[in-house]
């Protein structure tokens, strides 16, 4: 029994740690354009191998054991709310309202998707995402400007010197749930990508997406995280108080 505690005390620390690294990212990058809130899914250990067996959610649970399983962290989940929208009056400031990604080209991860609409123009003109790449136009090559006085229009046309130069790329995925998070804000699909329908998402120029990041609510959930993880620790330390009374005194009774 007292194993038990012990092992259920340092899950509980190790979860908390994890759910506080998680909501710290989320309060560093409350300032970047189009960064979506993460969140740390909880399960038992008990729910976690079940679902590691079987996928039948009939399954019985004989012979995992009784009493109170250990907590994990078995998942992490990205909220893809809309942030709110901020006007900036740069001419390389784009956001999406709507469904869709802008498409960059990451030199570690190939094609990543992000919201995040806050690009610039390097030296040769390209626009970029800085830190990620090339953002990409509807024929997957990089976009090159003659300079920053250019307009793009409801569905990512871009015009400069009064002819089309190309359209950025818009991209969505099937499910959500196949977006994993490589960086800060951006994201890759291991089951491929697809042109967002026209219709289904606005481009507009000078304006950037915000995070969609609760401040309030975050601070909230960290302090509360921080309570659970000390009373985990304080509940470790006394289990170990008391198996070193057992090793050391209870033995000599006799």
């Amino acid at each position: 029994m007292m194993e038990r505690g012990s092992y259920s005390a340092a899950a509980g620390m190790l979860s908390g740690q994890k759910a506080i690294n998680v909501l710290s990212q989320n309060v560093a990058n409350v300032n970047t354009a189009g960064y979506k809130s993460q969140s740390t899914i909880k399960g038992s250990f008990g729910e976690y191998l079940v679902s590691r067996m079987s996928m039948d959610p009939d399954i019985a649970q004989d012979g995992i054991g009784t009493g109170t399983y250990i907590t994990i962290n078995d998942d992490q989940l990205t909220d893809f709310t809309q942030g709110s929208f901020q006007a900036t009056g740069r001419s390389v400031d784009a956001a999406i309202q709507g469904q869709g990604f802008f498409v960059v080209q990451n030199a570690n991860y190939g094609q990543v998707l992000t919201r995040n609409g806050q690009f610039e123009l390097d030296a040769t003109g390209n626009l970029i995402l800085p830190g990620v790449g090339n953002v990409l136009n509807s024929a997957g090559q990089p976009i090159n400007l003659a300079g920053s006085d250019f307009t793009i229009s409801a569905n990512g046309t871009i015009t400069q010197n009064g002819a089309e130069v190309g359209q950025l790329y818009i991209a969505t995925v099937a499910n959500g749930d196949d977006l994993t998070q490589v960086g800060e804000g951006f994201y890759q699909s291991q089951a491929g990508i697809q042109a967002a329908q026209n219709g289904t998402y606005s481009i507009m120029q000078g304006t950037i997406e915000r995070s969609n990041v609760d401040m309030t609510e975050e601070m909230s959930d960290i302090i509360a995280m921080q309570n659970n993880f000390s009373s985990c620790s304080q509940m470790l330390k006394i289990f170990d108080s008391i198996a070193e009374i057992a090793a050391n005194k209870v033995g000599k009774l006799g």
